[in-house]
């Protein structure tokens, strides 16, 4: 006769292994699902710069909060990128990144900058941004 505790060794390790075997292939999103943004890091790595019209589009979806590296994933790298101080006529100055795409495809070139504003875990998160005339 099998022990109470090696009947629950073996139904515990039948269930476990079986539940966490890896699946091959791919990925199905689920239906009415967005893609989401290629994340720094990722196989896919940071995708091409988007044209100005592409940009236009995607700066609506950029809200305050969003992370720097969804960012980074949505426009690509910027061609500028400083630190610059805020609030100091508030009384609360702060220290944010910001960050410029230059658009040669829009006559005249556009720019689309975006500041980032340090959370209290030290992360860049989208304080606002701006297409500056």
């Amino acid at each position: 006769m099998i022990s109470i505790p090696r009947l629950l060794l073996v139904l515990s390790v039948a269930l476990f292994g079986f539940g966490c075997t890896p699946q091959s292939g791919e990925v199905t999103p689920m239906e009415g699902s967005l893609p989401l943004p290629v994340v720094p890091g990722s196989p896919e790595g940071i995708q091409a710069r988007p044209s100005f019209q592409n940009a236009l589009q995607l700066a609506d979806s950029v809200k305050v909060g969003m992370p720097q590296r969804v960012v980074e994933a949505m426009f690509g790298s910027p061609d500028k990128a400083g630190y610059k101080e805020y609030g100091r006529a508030a009384g609360i100055p702060w220290r944010a990144l910001v960050w410029e795409w230059v658009f040669q495809d829009a006559t005249p070139p556009r720019a689309l900058s975006i500041v980032f504003q340090q959370d209290e875990s030290g992360n860049w998160r989208v304080n606002h941004g701006d297409w500056p005339e």
